[in-house]
């Protein structure tokens, strides 16, 4: 849908002419390697180098991650080390002379792995996203998506039903908010 939306905007005012290419794992988790599909779903940290450092003509990234280091390793949920494991991928990002636009954790209320000290976890590293600490832009997909009723959890319709995942209008919601001015320009190489 973000592709989409940068077809028919491509060229006008300050948008891009840039294709998008979805390198999403189910399941996948900044820090950790393990569950999820496929199986052996290597850590964001892990992958980085070979589904967008290695690609060629790549201009700017956007970073989806963070929620699953919550869900499945809750011990280890510490906001500063996902939030430190952001700063890394945003660092290579930097080294090659990509931007990078990130976006924050979508809340998960209702979700089996649902608890408040999670929600805690997820706050802390928004916050921290939002504060323009972490990348070069941000999307905030936890705004655009949340109930205003209870915004520890995703808007009815735009849940796909298991309180964790965006239905078809979370995901068309996700793409109307993105500014798609943001994905101009490059982050200086760091030599």
């Amino acid at each position: 849908m973000l592709s989409e939306r940068l077809r028919e905007a491509a060229g006008s005012g300050d948008v891009p002419r840039y294709s998008v290419v979805n390198e999403g794992i189910s399941g996948n988790e900044v820090l950790v390697s393990g569950g999820g599909r496929p199986a052996d779903n290597p850590s964001g940290l892990s992958r980085f180098g070979r589904d967008v450092l290695e690609r060629t003509n790549v201009k700017v990234v956007v970073i989806d991650l963070g929620v699953n280091d919550i869900i499945h390793n809750p011990g280890q949920a510490d906001p500063d080390r996902i939030t430190a494991g952001l700063r890394t991928l945003v660092h290579e990002a930097h080294a090659r002379g990509l931007k990078v636009v990130g976006a924050t954790l979508m809340p998960f209320k209702g979700h089996r792995a649902y608890r408040t000290d999670r929600e805690q976890v997820r706050q802390a590293v928004n916050a921290e996203i939002r504060s323009g600490t972490v990348f070069d832009a941000v999307v905030d997909f936890d705004r655009a998506l949340r109930d205003p009723y209870d915004p520890h959890r995703l808007r009815s319709d735009y849940d796909s039903g298991d309180h964790l995942h965006p239905s078809d209008n979370g995901f068309r919601r996700m793409a109307e908010v993105f500014d798609l001015t943001s994905l101009k320009g490059a982050a200086p190489a760091e030599l």
